[in-house]
């Protein structure tokens, strides 16, 4: 299982970084086409398809690296247990906005069936699916890190 998940992360690693090059890449060349006077309307398009894919997986391997802002002040103050305690509860509290962020995603997904992305054949429903996708990446990491909490609790009562 663990190099499942190792192999998981490599590959999420590899795709959001590719996809990244792909968004600096599709701008400079919009960029330089636009400067000599002859714009490809469709870069920009693809560019911004692709960086909300970035968004979307970055945002779970920030959730998984403990990369997001979050204001812990008071919280520092409690007991480990305690610390443990809340952060399982946001945790579970995020969970449930992420399921209805996935809903949410899926019915905007069909919506924008047939709408096109600028210049482009593709549907529109290829940049809304990153919502829910990532919104599923993203509570699967957080079960993992409540799963993970559970044990270190375990841990401590054994003690």
């Amino acid at each position: 299982m663990k190099n499942i998940v190792q192999y998981y992360i490599k590959m999420e690693n590899f795709i959001t970084n590719s996809l990244m090059i792909g968004v600096v890449f599709f701008v400079f060349i919009a960029s330089v086409l636009r400067w000599i006077g002859h714009p490809i309307a469709w870069t920009v398009g693809f560019a911004e398809f692709i960086f909300v894919w970035v968004i979307f997986l970055g945002a779970n391997k920030a959730l998984r690296l403990n990369q997001h802002i979050g204001v812990d002040f008071f919280v520092k103050k409690l007991s480990r247990k305690a610390q443990i305690i809340i952060e399982m509860l946001s945790f579970f509290l995020i969970i449930l906005f992420l399921v209805y962020l996935s809903i949410k995603g899926i019915g905007l997904s069909i919506d924008n069936s047939n709408r096109k992305i600028n210049n482009l054949a593709l549907s529109y429903s290829f940049v809304t699916m990153a919502v829910p996708i990532g919104s599923l990446l993203m509570s699967i990491t957080l079960v993992n890190k409540i799963y993970r909490n559970i044990l270190k609790l375990k841990l401590k009562g054994e003690r």
